[in-house]
């Protein structure tokens, strides 16, 4: 017996959709060999204290030095926000710090004693 359901026709615009990260990374990976290839002037790191020197191109040593930038970020965020979460928390605090906050507030009934409009101001 046949099924009742009828088979969708493939569509390009359906599955460019469901590969669209996977073709966003071959466009992004483009983009960064083409960069490669035009940036392509020979350049010498020499690092400091003359801990070592590399001889490269210019597109790849902007590249490694983007991506060890965002590496040394992704580890001080890491660092900053584990320190942080030691901390006491301002809204952890005991429910008495609260109290001078409620006295700050109009009383309950506020609203329904205030007249409703505007007030003529002459």
């Amino acid at each position: 017996m046949a099924s009742p359901y009828k088979r969708r026709r493939p569509s390009l615009i359906r599955n460019l959709w469901v590969y669209r990260r996977l073709i966003l990374a071959a466009m992004v990976l483009g983009v960064l060999l083409w960069f490669m290839l035009i940036n392509s002037t020979p350049v010498t790191v020499i690092f400091p204290f003359k801990l070592a020197s590399i001889t490269s191109s210019t597109g790849t040593v902007i590249l490694l030095s983007a991506l060890a930038g965002s590496l040394i970020t992704a580890l001080v965020m890491t660092l900053l926000r584990a320190l942080r979460g030691r901390g006491t928390s301002v809204w952890k605090s005991d429910e008495s710090d609260y109290a001078d906050i409620r006295e700050d507030r109009p009383p309950a009934d506020y609203a329904a004693k205030t007249p409703e409009g505007f007030r003529d101001f002459k």
